[in-house]
């Protein structure tokens, strides 16, 4: 298995948790009497093969950035990513952003925008998603080494909803 000794990353939504799941039904029939274990927690699932220590994970984070409870609501916030923590240390990171930004009304997870001290109730949807994208770079170019960690990010998927 080249995945020996790896720790691999999905971080995103539905499109991530999809490609993981792909991954480790893959690698399970490729080595059908290899032992694992599936662990889960509210937004982090770890399939290990314990004899390969090989390590594919998923990290369910729709905006990359942060949506808090905050007295006014639930706030994304545009420069802050304190979920980041959980991405370090991987040899592989694939991430992926975007069927989440266009959403209104009660699909919408948050109630307002935050970035810096400015708080507004909506701005233009694109311009968020930049703006949560460049901090997100930002993370990457400053606790990533590229020698050690190869970094995917995955564009815009098609809408699969009804």
């Amino acid at each position: 298995m080249r995945l020996r000794g790896k720790r691999v990353m999905f971080v995103g939504d539905s499109l991530s948790l999809n490609q993981w799941q792909s991954l480790t039904c893959m690698l399970h029939v490729s080595v059908p009497r290899a032992r694992y274990t599936l662990q889960r927690t509210v937004d982090l699932s770890i399939f290990t093969f314990p004899s390969y220590n090989a390590s594919l994970m998923f990290f369910r984070d729709a905006f990359l950035v942060d949506i808090t409870s905050e007295k006014i609501g639930r706030v994304l916030k545009l420069d802050s990513l304190r979920s980041s923590s959980v991405w370090k240390g991987m040899d592989t990171l694939i991430f992926n952003s975007w069927h989440w930004w266009l959403h209104t009304g009660r699909k919408q997870p948050w109630d307002f925008i935050e970035e810096g001290n400015e708080v507004r109730k909506d701005m233009n949807r694109l311009v968020a998603y930049e703006k949560a994208l460049n901090t997100w770079a930002r993370w990457v170019d400053s606790n990533v080494d590229p020698t050690k960690t190869n970094v995917f990010f995955q564009g815009v998927s098609p809408d699969h909803a009804k």
